[in-house]
């Protein structure tokens, strides 16, 4: 492997990053195209490049504000980051082309309520996906089966070695556990004004 393209901490590639070198770029797209591009084929898209093209300018415009504090692996960030995009852009009319990234290299942008509201969800989603890594393994692999692959409980329990009724028991435990984190956690807290 190149030396060059390695990086000792996920802050050692978010600096270069930030830098613009080219080498932080394509240790990025070695390490994470291949995620990126099996979200977009599972939501039934064929442009994964053009995903991670998007990914990666809101990637740099996200690490050079000021205030950017990465909360979770940048790996489970950019994940929530395409989970978001996918949604997005599966709505018939989207805000901006893949193309038109001047939004993005605005001095002082003015900030719909639109963008506000796609920022709180993407937050949202970054602390999700970072709930979702802190649970067991098993419960994980539990509720992607479930919710993600679209799996019924017997087939959930055949593949995991489990009971069809351990298997209703510990999605329901580790939906409790995700449900918990949710309320607990400032994002999810709507105040009146």
């Amino acid at each position: 492997m190149d030396k060059s393209l390695t990086y000792e901490t996920e802050e050692d590639l978010l600096k270069a990053l930030r830098e613009g070198a080219a080498p932080a770029f394509e240790t990025l797209y070695r390490q994470y195209y291949r995620m990126v591009a099996k979200q977009a084929s599972d939501a039934g898209r064929e442009d994964a490049e053009d995903l991670f093209q998007e990914l990666l300018v809101i990637l740099v415009r996200k690490i050079r504000e000021p205030e950017f504090r990465l909360s979770s692996k940048l790996g489970t960030y950019l994940y929530a980051i395409a989970k978001n995009l996918i949604l997005k852009n599966t709505n018939l009319k989207p805000e901006f082309s893949t193309g038109d990234i001047s939004a993005f290299q605005r001095e002082n942008p003015g900030v719909t309520e639109e963008e506000e509201e796609r920022e709180k969800l993407e937050k949202q989603l970054i602390a999700i996906a970072g709930f979702l890594e802190n649970m067991e393994e098993d419960c994980r692999r539990v509720l992607r089966l479930s919710f993600f692959d679209k799996r019924s409980q017997s087939e959930i329990a055949e593949e995991m070695g489990y009971a069809e009724s351990f298997v209703k028991v510990k999605k329901h435990r580790c939906l409790d556990y995700l449900r918990k984190q949710v309320k607990s956690h400032s994002l999810f807290k709507y105040h009146s004004k």
